[in-house]
């Protein structure tokens, strides 16, 4: 499961119309010749139905897109495209477009992600809060990125557009046709979305697995407690979304900074402080004394889990503190 941007340009309102993204699968050389496409064409065969694709236009970010079939190729430019500027054939990506009432800023949106230079990023954000970004049409966002900028958006189509992410991954799965091997059964789906949120048989399973306590605490309020993804939603595929073993229980102050990525775990239960807040930080915000409070009766499947969500906390650690080993 990945998340995506694509940079749409002057060509948005066709793209839109079309109720899909496309690029050409040949580059037009300046005598007019056809030659190899550009990479960030060609990545558009890798997106896969159910994903999700940053939505950006002019220092802006429109909403996103839920992509509802794989590139089909060798497919004519969209009504409205010039002639003669790009190959006349292309890949055609079927997207339903979810978008904000009005654009929003890229910058506002984008603030603390992409602060890194790394290869394909779309994007790098600078030290004065303006975000530099790359000519290119589609890439793959990182998880440490693609995921807190993601739950941005959703947090704000929440409450634009209620029920638009239940609506979206339905219309998305609904172009592959009946339920096969390798995709959820339509009873599934139900399921899927309402992971996100913490609700239904996701939420169910990790209370009946942790005993309806706090992974961490032992607290037993459950209406205190979150059903809190390690490897995070918008980035696991729709096995690792309903996995109870990619789940934790946990109580607000443990939750919040565990799906923030400023604690993680370590594979014997006890918590690293990622991010390396002071003891007075750890105090106020309710995680005084960490090491009090191991996670006891991590699997190794839980591991599997453990291992990226470490990972990714340390990255975006080190992104944030320049010169941290």
């Amino acid at each position: 499961m990945s998340v995506w941007w694509v940079n749409l340009g002057e060509r948005f309102a066709e793209q839109r119309a079309a109720r899909a993204l496309w690029c050409p699968n040949k580059t037009v050389l300046s005598d007019g010749s056809l030659a190899a496409p550009q990479w960030h064409w060609s990545i558009i065969q890798d997106v896969r139905p159910g994903e999700f694709v940053v939505l950006a236009r002019d220092g802006s970010i429109e909403g996103v897109g839920i992509v509802r079939h794989t590139a089909i190729p060798d497919s004519p430019k969209p009504a409205g495209f010039p002639d003669g500027k790009w190959h006349s054939l292309g890949w055609l990506l079927p997207t339903t477009f979810i978008l904000f009432s009005r654009s929003r800023s890229r910058d506002e949106l984008t603030a603390g992600l992409f602060l890194e230079q790394v290869k394909y990023s779309p994007l790098l954000n600078q030290l004065d809060g303006k975000g530099r970004g790359a000519q290119i049409y589609l890439t793959r966002i990182r998880d440490i990125d693609g995921v807190a900028l993601f739950e941005r958006i959703a947090a704000l189509l929440d409450v634009e557009q209620p029920g638009w992410l239940e609506r979206g991954i339905e219309g998305a799965l609904e172009d592959q046709g009946p339920a096969g091997a390798g995709s959820p059964a339509a009873t599934s789906r139900a399921a899927i979305v309402q992971a996100r949120v913490g609700q239904g048989q996701f939420r169910k399973s990790l209370v009946d697995l942790w005993g309806g306590k706090c992974s961490a605490t032992g607290l037993d309020v459950l209406d205190l407690l979150t059903a809190s993804h390690i490897h995070p939603w918008a980035a696991a595929s729709d096995v690792e979304k309903l996995d109870p073993f990619n789940g934790l229980l946990l109580s607000p102050a443990f939750e919040a900074a565990f799906d923030k990525g400023l604690i993680s775990l370590h594979a014997d239960g006890t918590w690293l402080n990622a991010a390396n807040l002071s003891a007075e930080q750890l105090e106020r915000a309710g995680l005084a004394n960490m090491e009090r409070y191991p996670v006891s009766g991590l699997t190794e499947r839980h591991a599997i889990y453990l291992e990226m969500h470490r990972q990714n906390a340390l990255e975006r650690a080190r992104a944030l503190t320049p010169g941290l080993a």
